[in-house]
């Protein structure tokens, strides 16, 4: 048996089909708070994190105070390892002018004498045998000036040539006197107990111009260790005993004389 339709079930039936609207999309609005639920995490907790995010002053504070704790720990040690480090350079290069008078004094017999010419200095004279890479240069008191090298003569024992040295830190040569060793520029040291070095001998020293008490008392305890230093409630006196000798300093600083050898 056949199936119809009559025109008022099919218009019924359009009827139906065309009562159905079609879904409206989704606010926009609604998708971050559909994400939000589906991760189980309120607008409150969202807000909350976002607060959590930063630091807080307390927190600054904090930090801050830490740094100002490991500053006041770690920078005077850079600063003391720095200056320890200039001590060591000074005592490297004392070393290199002991090794070149030597080598100096094989060659030739004897250091020619620095106090009749005031530009001459035993360090150019070495430099300019080739015994040295340069003058003597250090890393503590007064910086060294560029200046003309003094010449000197083998043949006639003379010095010629060169610009003033007395304000430099260079390398010289004495007649030995009986001066006490603080006062004596480096014309005499006692390097065992009192006895001074012989009269008439020449010695050779290393000036330091307008090194710092600190740097001088630091040197002496480097080359001399404590017994030929002065003790830390006598560190502003004179230094008389040793290889490292200085007068009492004026304003902080003194010139300190190290001894290098004796002919």
């Amino acid at each position: 048996m056949g199936l119809t339709l009559s025109y008022a079930q099919k218009s019924g039936g359009n009827s139906l089909i065309s009562g159905l609207k079609p879904a409206q999309p989704e606010s926009i609005y609604a998708l971050p708070s559909k994400f939000l639920n589906s991760m189980n995490i309120t607008p409150r907790q969202m807000m909350s994190t976002r607060r959590q995010a930063g630091f807080s002053l307390i927190e600054m504070i904090g930090v801050l105070a830490i740094i100002a704790v490991l500053a006041v720990i770690i920078v005077p040690k850079v600063f003391s390892t720095i200056a320890s480090s200039r001590i060591t350079n000074a005592v490297g290069s004392i070393g290199a002018m002991k090794s070149a008078v030597a080598e100096y004094a094989g060659r030739y017999g004897t250091i020619p004498l620095t106090t009749t010419n005031a530009n001459a200095r035993v360090d150019d004279l070495l430099f300019s045998e080739g015994l040295l890479d340069g003058r003597f240069i250090v890393k503590i008191g007064a910086p060294v000036v560029a200046s003309n090298v003094a010449a000197y003569n083998r043949a006639n024992g003379v010095w010629a040539g060169g610009v003033v040295q007395t304000g430099q830190s260079r390398i010289i040569c004495q007649t030995a006197t009986a001066v006490a060793p603080a006062a004596a520029n480096g014309a005499n040291f006692q390097l065992t107990g009192n006895t001074n070095i012989p009269a008439g001998s020449r010695v050779i020293s290393a000036v330091i111009v307008n090194a710092t008490i600190g740097e001088a008392r630091e040197l002496s305890l480097r080359i001399d260790g404590d017994a030929g230093s002065t003790t830390v409630n006598n560190a502003l006196l004179a230094d008389g005993v040793g290889r490292v000798v200085y007068a009492a300093p004026a304003n902080g600083v003194t010139t300190v004389y190290i001894y290098v050898a004796a002919q």
